[in-house]
């Protein structure tokens, strides 16, 4: 002991004289840069400004810490001197301290040398090391000195002149920590979060944080570009390259753990230490009683026990510091990197995963037919030996696929961040248990332990059952989030024929079994809770038992501390069920991501090749696993021309599309071989560098499919699609694809933004425009799927002239699938035609000609009267005769930049702001309104629900109350250890959740049994309150959500079309997503937990009155402080939630439009730059939950050191109170303790409430959205008897601050008429089917039907007895039956002559079922070769949106359910354009002939279709421009001859209207 600080002097000395070698060595190492260089690093570089910033603070702090050294180190000298001259001593301590300043002068030097910032940084860090140990040494020589026996004395000056260099090491310690990493740097422009900027105090202490707080409370608010980017280390391409780049193992958590092992390492070891440290606070507390205790009456205490009050308040902090940073470890370096990852691993993947839109348990459209009884569910058609195949299409359904982004991955990554307390937990068990071991021995302790293995059969049972209602309950949300994926995409249809309430309730169906899981999830969660809060209690009255029996007595010192033991054993074994239940979350989430990984992937089957050619080549639409049953193209032997325009034609269903398909890739090759030329990758064009001499690649690809795919975008970016604006090919091409009167029309022109899915333009528009992306493409191959289905003849052949074959196309391959061989003939070099799964002939078409075929072809489409006309959308009228003057127009209105020369450099002009069409998000700022809490609570039971669990909640907090007063009493019994229980009882209480001790003298002789007994049944009955109240809380968040998802159920399905329209579905989904998984499972938690704690507090507050009033006021001091602070952060704290909320839409928006357009992304080899997008949004909302966290940690660290200051204060009182007793003392400083602890918590969970309650504001602003009027008068059952259809001077508009766009329309049309009508783009007749179904409602003038006003009757009842056929057909996952009736109310019979009707099968008779299965063109083949046709079983499966069949199949199915229906009044919008022509003359005939009874009411894009109707109504500009019969309007020679005159069949069509 003599000889100690000596050796520890010597040590320090040596380690700063090693430190400081090492610091020279490495700065001789690297060359010293004098030339000063912008910083630059992977995560982004310093601006000029920053550079400046950094060097001027970096300068200040090298300067002070010079002057620093130059002030300590001859102070050091001098106290050396001054002890060895008053000592006499040979070699003094003082002089080792003198040393170590003389050996700090190397890294010294290097700090004012040293020129690169990271190099500064870990210098300074050396130098502040070095400082650190010279502190310390001076501090424990002073210590040990005193306790020294051969201490000599010194002087006062000497002891002045350590103390004064010791605050220097300490200040120059200080001075180097907050050397600030690098100056801040940007990326892309934008500033890069400052963890790795800032210096190592402001990391730890997350003063980084500071800045963005107070700009949220002087901004009064935050949007994402508010916030600094991430550091490389944790953005998801980042994390994507990483993880593919390791070397995979058998399971997905396998090779997680590889990626992440030094993380997960480093985050259990400061785990364990933070474990084991938190006892020492315990430690400190109990020395310090004991020295209360053995001071004598109004002695005052030594010096030690200052130093124990020191080491109170230091340990509080440093533990809590630790803590702090430990949770931000769990996160940043864990929990947000995999949560990035994995999102990132399964969105790329989905670029490369099988494109299946096979339902599950059918084939496609032209697979063999699925057998069985018809449909016994009314609303979905399912019935219960399909539920295997239900769940298995749920969890291959996109919005699975989303899911396994917005959930699944957070349940991964939250468990990633909290498994940690497994290794805490076990590290305070085992402390724990050491110290019961010396209380009470090891046979008592096991015998104790022996209650869990009683319980564990229990606790295994519950656990399993646990796991497996988990996963039960993901699949039931992947099956809800279906159903309403598919209300929401098909709501157009769902509202047109009024099926909002059966919607609803298959919507509330679905949800019901959902809760219904979840409450089994809640109650199996309750039991786990249970177990672990009994547990402790009966191992504690099980320990003590024994122990008596064994030693044949047991003092109350024994039994009081080992209560407090197993009491915190109780505490740390209460987190265990909610950190279980998480991690089997997280498991189940982690195999469905696994699964969802192993999937197949697309299929590379192309072989490079010069042309595109088939050898023996037999196709499949693609399937994850085999079926030899389903749809194949057999025996394929064509070639393709290159440079050439080929066509396929076919019957409907004949495997046009396939095809096609294969020639993207899209398809399973099944036998032969498929070349097809290969482009180069996209990094390898440089696009960027494209101009007019090598725009084209003759190997690149470009696809227009049946379902267009739109990007939520301008009409210009989706033209472009990321390739280099040239002005004159865009012009071309706008012009070409019949775009510029379009274009005219609009108020932003081609900077129109266009909804999701191309919303807001018509079917002709979104297929020119698709084909114009393909023509303004580098893609010398065009395929191109019946491109002329949605346009009239007379545009078709402008498409035809213009862009198919003119300039654009002219020495492209082109191959296009049409029924309008007649059109192409002139210019087509190759023919294809299929039938049925086979190639009926294929050849050039001399040799077609040759063989009669083509001419046999064309005359079947003459016969069918070939479709002559679509009139206009916008490109009818003198088009051609303005084509120029429009281009004129075109190239004025251009919005951002024009006139791009030879060789891509461009020309740029500013434009003003366009218009959005789709609404931005909006968002609240400030505090969350007291409403949003009142529609909760309400919602939830209400004052009545709510006010017994207060009550349960106060009774909980007065029974832990009692409890403690029990102990109290229990100790006070015997008063000659009552002191000693005190201490004992003060000393364990740290960890526990007591409020407080009340001090009550007992009697003298104490019952063990019987103050045992009382104990345990307090405890008991704690357990079961503690269980009660969980419960409650649990079944009052399943009611709460229950009602707040009816109510946005409702809305959202009566929502007006136009929000619809608007809205991207994503944010929709986000809704019944993320937001309803917080509201289901964390909000009670949050608010229970809340109001928990606030009644805690409560408790404190009125038991502190029983100690000291004036101890009470520094509690009030505390109360503000901490409310000070909270406000602080919730300042900020609520936007950022609100951020983080808003940018989860994005990825879900982002992600499904990629799934729905995924053929079109893969054919232009654009996946990996839609890839590129994902992880844009997945970054972005990484950015708002980075942030979120670090507020949190910033609230943490700074309540928990104004709680260790109040702890040393108290302490401090204590000491100062020569009259207080240990026993008083104990119970004032465990109040100290679970006085600041309970204040942290309660403002933590108030915060963890309002960022909780954001989702519940959200969705409470979706419920209150304004719906349609659903109020009117009944009409009777029968109605409309007739169909008579009235309109008088109609005026109606989109919304009321919007012109009208019908202008007093009028006209009148008797029962069973058939009417047409026609006109340009904008003269109303869209609108007018809105007004006709009340999607306008009329400012003025009426509609009548059968005399009835439609303004005055129900919604419902009007829209149910209408029907429409749409230009895009709308199909729900299910069934043949259950698309045909979806509410059994018809029966087969009815349901197959409907598909007769519309010859999806053949003519039958009843008894001869077996003939339907046959080729859709009605041909009897039934080889083992052929394909067999879907329809002929009701119950074959139909795929989410109907995908598994053709645009024409469709269409068919949709007219059938019309005619199924039998309406009075019937609207189409070209309901056939997408058949063959032979198949379509037999549709026409059949709506004749089923639809004599009903009205019909053609928006005609093709004159042919309604030549012969009773009527045409022509519109211009909202206003009926003529209305008579064919024949009158044209010997009136008006605007309709006109047309007629302008279109491609004009002799046809005279003859045709002459005969009538």
């Amino acid at each position: 002991m003599e000889h100690l600080p000596l050796v520890l002097d010597a040590i320090s000395t040596a380690v700063i004289l090693a430190l400081a070698a090492q610091t020279w060595w490495k700065f001789k190492k690297s060359s010293v840069n004098d030339n000063q260089k912008v910083y630059e690093d992977e995560d982004g570089a310093a601006t000029d400004d920053s550079q400046k910033e950094y060097l001027a603070v970096v300068r200040i702090l090298k300067y002070a810490v010079i002057a620093v050294w130059s002030l300590g180190c001859p102070l050091s000298l001098s106290a050396a001197i001054l002890t060895t001259t008053a000592t006499r001593a040979g070699l003094s301590l003082e002089w080792f301290a003198f040393a170590s300043w003389v050996f700090i002068s190397p890294q010294i030097t290097v700090l004012y040398l040293e020129r690169k910032p990271v190099q500064l940084f870990e210098s300074a860090l050396r130098t502040g090391f070095a400082f650190l140990l010279l502190a310390a040494s001076i501090v424990s020589t002073y210590i040990l000195e005193q306790y020294s026996e051969n201490v000599q004395s010194t002087n006062n000056t000497s002891t002045i002149l350590d103390a004064v260099h010791f605050l220097a090491g300490v200040v120059a310690l200080i001075l180097c920590l907050s050397f600030p990493r690098r100056p801040l740097v940007s990326f892309f422009g934008h500033a890069v979060d400052k963890e790795y900027t800032v210096s190592i105090l402001g990391r730890y202490s997350f003063s980084w944080i500071n800045s963005l707080l107070s700009f949220a409370k002087a901004n009064k608010g935050l949007d994402l570009k508010d916030l600094p980017y991430l550091h490389l280390g944790v953005r998801s391409a980042q994390l994507h390259d990483q993880f593919n780049k390791l070397e995979k193992k058998n399971r997905l958590w396998k090779t997680l753990l590889t990626a992440h092992y030094i993380e997960a390492l480093y985050q259990t070891g400061l785990s364990t230490v933070h474990g084991v440290l938190s006892f020492i606070p315990s430690i400190a507390m109990y020395k310090f009683l004991r020295l209360l205790e053995e001071r004598s009456e109004g002695e005052a205490v030594n010096n030690e026990a200052w130093a124990w009050i020191f080491g109170l308040g230091s340990s509080i902090m440093i533990t809590n510091a630790i803590e702090s940073w430990l949770l931000w470890v769990v996160w940043a370096r864990l929990g947000a990197l995999i949560r990035s990852e994995l999102s990132a691993l399964i969105v790329a993947k989905s670029t490369r995963r099988k494109d299946v839109k096979i339902a599950p348990g059918s084939q496609n459209s032209e697979a063999k037919p699925s057998t069985g009884t018809p449909d016994s569910t009314a609303i979905d058609g399912y019935n219960s030996k399909q539920d295997e195949a239900d769940e298995e299409e749920a969890q291959k359904s996109r919005q699975a696929q989303i899911n396994l982004v917005g959930v699944d991955t957070k349940r991964v990554s939250d468990f990633a961040t909290f498994w940690y307390l497994f290794p805490a937990t076990l590290v305070r068990l085992i402390v724990s248990i050491s110290i019961l071991v010396t209380l009470i021995g090891w046979a008592a302790l096991l015998s104790g332990l022996a209650v869990f293995v009683l319980v564990l059969p229990l606790n295994i049972y519950t656990s399993k059952a646990f796991t497996k209602t988990q996963g039960e309950l993901m699949t039931l949300r992947d099956q809800k989030m279906v159903v309403i994926t598919e209300a929401l995409q098909g709501i157009r249809q769902i509202k047109f024929s009024a099926l909002e309430q059966q919607w609803e309730s298959k919507i509330r169906q679905s949800r019901s079994a959902e809760l219904a899981k979840q409450r089994k999830v809640f109650c199996l969660d309750t039991i786990l809770i249970s177990i672990w809060i009994l547990g402790p209690v009966m191992l504690s009255a099980v320990a003590l038992a024994v122990y008596a029996m064994l030693y044949g007595s047991l003092t109350p010192a024994v039994a009081f501390t080992t209560i407090a033991i197993f009491a915190q054993i109780e505490v740390n074994l209460a987190i265990i069920p909610e950190l279980t239940a998480d991690a089997l979350e997280a498991w189940v989430s982690l195999q469905r991501i696994a699964e969802y990984f192993e999937a197949p992937e697309k299929e590379q089957y192309i072989v490079p090749g010069v042309e595109i050619s088939y050898k023996n080549a037999s196709i499949a639409w693609p399937l994850d696993e085999d079926d030899p049953e389903r749809f194949t193209l057999r025996n394929l032997n064509i070639t393709f021309p290159r440079r050439k325009l080929s066509v396929i034609s076919g019957q409907t269903g004949s495997g046009k599309s396939l095809l096609l398909a294969s020639i993207i890739g899209e398809v399973d090759k099944v036998a032969g071989r498929i070349e097809i030329p290969v482009a180069p990758p996209l990094s390898e064009r440089y696009d960027f560098k494209a101009n007019k001499s090598d725009w084209i690649l003759d190997s690149a690809i470009a696809f227009v499919a049946q379902i267009c795919f739109i990007e939520n975008a301008t009409i210009k970016e989706n033209i472009i699609f990321g390739l280099p604006y040239d002005a004159s090919r865009y012009r071309k091409v706008v012009s070409a694809c019949a775009l510029t009167k379009d274009l005219e029309m609009l108020t932003d022109g081609d900077s129109t933004d266009i909804g999701a899915n191309g919303i807001n333009l018509s079917g002709g528009q979104k297929w020119r425009l698709s084909f114009a992306r393909a023509l303004y493409s580098r893609a010398g191959i065009l395929v191109l799927d019946d491109i002329f289905s949605a346009v009239d003849a007379h545009v078709g052949r402008h498409l035809y002239e213009e862009a198919l074959t003119g300039d654009l196309g002219r020495g492209r391959t082109r191959i296009l699938v049409t029924h309008h061989i007649e059109l192409c003939l002139p210019s087509t070099s190759y023919a294809v035609i299929l039938s049925n799964g086979t190639v009926e002939r294929a050849g050039s078409v001399d040799e077609l000609q040759n063989n009669g075929i083509l001419n046999q072809i064309i005359s079947e489409e003459q016969d069918a009267q070939s479709r002559p006309e679509e009139y206009q959308d916008p490109e009818l009228l003198d088009y051609h005769d303005n084509n120029t003057e429009t281009m004129v127009k075109v190239i004025t209105r251009e919005s951002e930049t024009v006139n791009v020369h030879n060789y891509g450099m461009l020309d740029t002009k500013l434009e003003a702001q366009p218009k959005k069409f789709t609404e931005e998000e909006t968002r609240e700022s400030g505090a969350i309104k007291v409403s949003i809490y009142k529609e909760y609570l309400g919602t939830s039971g209400g004052p009545w629900f709510w006010t017994p669990i207060l009550l349960l909640y106060t009774t909980y907090q007065a029974m832990l109350l009692g409890r403690a007063w029990w102990v109290s009493l229990w100790t006070r019994s015997n008063e000659s250890q009552a002191v000693l229980f005190s201490q004992n009882e003060a000393f364990y209480s740290t960890s526990r959740t007591l409020s407080t001790r009340f001090v009550v003298h007992g009697a003298e002789n104490s019952n063990l049994t019987f103050y045992l007994s009382v104990y345990v049944g307090i405890s008991v009955a704690i357990c079961f309150m503690g269980t009660i109240r969980y419960f409650c809380v649990f079944m009052g968040s399943l009611k709460a959500s229950r009602i707040l998802f009816e109510r946005l159920t409702y809305t959202i399905l009566r929502a007006p079309l136009r929000w619809l329209d608007t809205v991207p579905l994503g944010r929709i989904l986000n809704r019944f997503t993320a937001d309803f998984v917080a509201v289901d499972s964390r909000m009670g938690n949050d608010l229970g937990f809340m109001l928990y704690q606030m009644v805690q507090l409560i408790g404190i507050i009125v038991a502190g009155l029983f100690v000291s009033p004036f101890m009470l006021l520094f509690a009030i001091v505390l109360l503000i402080l901490c409310i000070f602070i909270a406000l602080h952060f919730l300042t900020g704290a609520r936007e950022v939630k609100r951020l983080e909320s808003n940018y989860k839409s994005p990825i879900f928006e982002q992600f499904g439009s990629i799934l729905v357009g995924l053929g079109t992304i893969r054919a232009f080899d654009k996946a990996e730059v839609y890839t590129q997008k994902m992880f844009s949004r997945i970054d972005d909302h990484a950015r708002a939950f980075w942030f979120l966290w670090l507020c949190n940690r910033w609230l943490m660290i700074n309540l928990n050191i104004i709680g260790a200051f109040f702890a040393i204060f108290v302490a401090a009182i204590i000491v100062l109170q020569p009259g207080i007793d240990a026993s008083l003392a104990g119970f004032a400083l465990s109040f100290a303790l679970q006085y600041s602890n309970a204040m942290i918590w309660t403002i933590r969970q108030y915060a963890s409430v309002e960022l909780a309650m954001n989702a519940t504001e959200r969705i409470v602003e979706y419920s209150k959205l304004p719906t349609e009027d659903q109020g009117g008068q009944q009409v009777s059952a029968a109605w409309p008897p007739e169909g008579r259809l009235e309109v008088e001077g109609l005026i109606a508009g989109y919304a009321p601050e919007l012109p009208p766009v019908i202008k007093g329309l009028s006209f009148s049309i008797d029962k069973n008429e058939r009417v047409g009508v026609v006109g340009r783009t904008g003269a109303g007749k869209s609108s007018l089917t809105l007004a006709l179904f009340r999607f306008l409602e009329a400012r003025a003038g009426s509609i009548t039907i059968d005399g009835v006003d439609i303004s005055k009757i129900k919604l419902h009842d009007l829209r149910s007895r209408l029907a429409i056929i749409p230009q895009d057909p709308v199909l729900f996952s299910g069934t043949v039956r259950s698309n045909l009736d979806a509410f059994s109310e018809h029966n087969d019979t009815e349901l197959f002559e409907a598909l007769e009707r519309v010859h999806l099968i053949r003519n039958t008779r009843p008894g001869s079922r077996d003939e339907l299965l046959h080729d859709e063109s009605g041909g009897t083949s039934t080889t083992s070769d052929s394909n067999a046709n879907i329809f002929g079983s009701l119950q074959s499966r139909i795929s989410e949106g109907g995908l598994n069949l053709s645009q024409g199949q469709r269409q068919l199915l949709c007219l059938a359910r019309a005619i199924v229906s039998r309406p009075k009044i019937m609207v189409l919008d070209e309901a056939t354009s997408a058949v063959d022509m032979a198949t379509d003359v037999l549709i026409q005939r059949s709506i004749r002939e089923e639809f004599q009874d009903s009205t019909l009411l053609v928006i005609a894009h093709r004159l042919s279709t309604i030549a012969d109707f009773d009527k045409i109504l022509v519109m211009s500009d909202g206003m009926a421009a003529e209305f008579d019969t064919p024949k009158a309007l044209m010997e009136k020679k008006g605007v309709f001859w006109e047309m007629v005159q302008q279109s491609g069949e004009r002799q046809r069509l005279e003859m045709e209207i002459g005969a009538n």
